[in-house]
C-alpha cells in the first residue's frame, strides 16, 4: 500500500504543529534568559552591598539560572516540559522569589534592586506554557503576595506609592499575561491543526483499506472464473452430469475452495488453521469424517502461500469417500500441510505452486498429498 498525497499532507500539518510549539517556547525560554542576565544581573551586582545576606540574593538568582537550565535540557530532549519537572520547576521559582524578596533591601519593588519582580512572572509563563491562563494568573498572584509582603514589613507604603505600585503591577503582569493568552492560542491553533491531521489521516486510511478490500474481491472473482463459472455454466446448461463422479468431486473442490475464500476476510490471529478448518467444515457437510491436528506456533503467512498450502488439502478432501486426516506442522524454517484421504486415484490438482513444493502418494485406495513451504522461498 502507497502513501497517498493526504498521508502526507497529514503528516507535513503535524510537523509544522511540532515545530510551531518548540519555536514558541524556545522563544519564551530565550526572553526570559535574557531578562534574567542581560538585565537583572547588572542590577544585582550594581546593588550587591545592599542584600543582607548577599549570599541568599545570589542563591536566589542561582537557582532561577538552574531552573531555565533544566528547562533548555527538556525541550532539547523532549520538544516540552514534562508534567513533573513543571511542578518541581514552579515550587523552586517561588522559593528564589521567596529567597530574593527576604534578602532585597528595605521597601517595594518598586526599587530596582527587587529585580526578581518581574523575571519571576516569565518563568511562570515558560513553565506554564500550555496550561490554562488560571493557572499563570495564580502564580502570578503568589509571586505579587511576596512582594507585597516584603513591602509591607518594610513599612507601610503611602497613596503614590500604592498607585505606583499597582500601575507597575499591570505594566509588568499584564503583558505577561497577554503573552500567555496568545500562547494559548497559538497552542489551540497547533492542536487544532493535529486534530485535522489525524482526521485527514482516518479519511485516507479508509480509503486505502476500501480500495484494498474491492482490489482482493476482484483477485478471488478471477481465481474462481477459470473454475467455477465453468461448472456452474456446464450444470446450468445440462453439459455435465451432477451424477458423474468426476463432476461431484469438482463441486466439492470448489465449494471448499469458495468457502476458504470467504475466510480469507476473517480476522483471527492463525489465519492458516482458520481457513483450512473452513475446508474441513465443507468436507464434513458432505459426510466426511475429518481428523484434523495443528502443531507448532502460528505465523504470519502471505495469502498466496496460504492458498497453495490449502489446495492439495481441498483437493483430497473432495476426492475422499469416507475419511481424512488433515496435519499442519510449523517450524521455524517451514510449514506443512498434509491430507491423507481414501479416495481412489489420484485428483487433477488444479492449482498453481510457485511457493511451495507439493508430494503426491497414491496406494491402495489411499491418496497422500503434502504442501511445503520453506521460509525464503523465491517465487517460481
Amino acid at each position: 500500500m502507497t502513501e497517498t498525497a493526504e498521508r502526507r499532507r497529514g503528516r507535513s500539518v503535524v510537523r509544522v504543529e511540532d515545530r510551531l510549539l518548540r519555536g514558541a517556547r524556545a522563544s519564551v525560554l530565550a526572553v526570559t534568559v535574557a531578562v534574567q542576565f542581560g538585565l537583572c544581573l547588572p542590577t544585582l551586582i550594581q546593588h550587591s552591598r545592599r542584600y543582607e545576606p548577599l549570599w541568599l540574593e545570589i542563591a536566589g538568582f542561582v537557582l532561577m539560572a538552574g531552573i531555565a537550565a533544566g528547562a533548555a535540557v527538556c525541550l532539547a530532549r523532549h520538544g516540552r516540559i514534562p508534567p513533573p519537572a513543571r511542578r518541581v520547576g514552579v515550587g523552586l521559582v517561588l522559593l528564589a522569589a521567596v529567597a530574593a524578596a527576604v534578602a532585597a533591601p528595605a521597601g517595594n519593588y518598586l526599587d530596582v534592586a527587587h529585580w526578581y519582580f518581574g523575571l519571576v512572572g516569565w518563568y511562570g509563563v515558560l513553565l506554564l506554557f500550555d496550561r490554562p491562563p488560571t493557572r499563570l494568573a495564580l502564580f502570578l498572584g503568589a509571586n505579587l503576595a511576596v512582594a507585597l509582603a516584603k513591602a509591607i514589613v518594610s513599612g507601610p507604603p503611602g497613596p503614590r506609592e500604592w498607585a505606583a505600585m499597582a500601575v507597575s503591577v499591570v505594566s509588568v503582569y499584564g503583558f505577561q499575561f497577554a503573552l500567555s493568552l496568545v500562547v494559548q492560542v497559538v497552542w489551540r491553533v497547533a492542536a487544532r491543526a493535529r486534530e485535522t491531521a489525524e482526521e485527514e489521516e482516518r479519511f485516507s486510511t479508509a480509503e486505502a483499506v476500501a480500495e484494498h478490500v474491492h482490489r482482493d474481491h476482484r483477485q478471488r472473482y478471477v481465481a474462481l472464473l477459470g473454475t467455477a463459472v465453468p461448472l456452474l455454466a456446464g450444470l446450468g446448461y445440462g453439459s455435465l452430469d451432477p451424477s458423474d463422479p468426476d463432476v461431484r468431486r469438482r463441486c466439492a473442490h470448489e465449494a471448499a475452495r469458495m468457502r476458504r475464500l470467504f475466510a480469507e476476510r476473517d480476522d483471527v490471529s492463525d489465519r492458516l488453521v482458520h481457513e483450512l478448518r473452513a475446508v474441513i467444515e465443507v468436507a464434513e457437510r458432505s459426510g466426511i469424517t475429518v481428523q484434523f491436528a495443528a502443531r507448532g506456533e502460528p505465523r504470519e503467512l502471505p495469502k498466496d502461500v496460504r492458498r497453495e498450502l490449502i489446495d492439495p488439502v481441498s483437493a483430497v478432501l473432495a476426492t475422499a469417500a469416507s475419511s481424512t486426516r488433515v496435519t499442519v506442522v510449523r517450524t521455524p524454517d517451514r510449514v506443512r500441510v498434509s491430507a491423507l484421504g481414501d479416495g481412489p486415484g489420484q485428483p487433477r490438482l488444479e492449482f498453481g505452486s510457485r511457493h511451495v513444493e507439493v508430494h503426491v502418494l497414491v496406494g491402495e485406495n489411499r491418496l497422500w498429498v503434502e504442501a511445503m513451504w520453506r521460509q525464503g522461498t523465491p517465487s517460481r
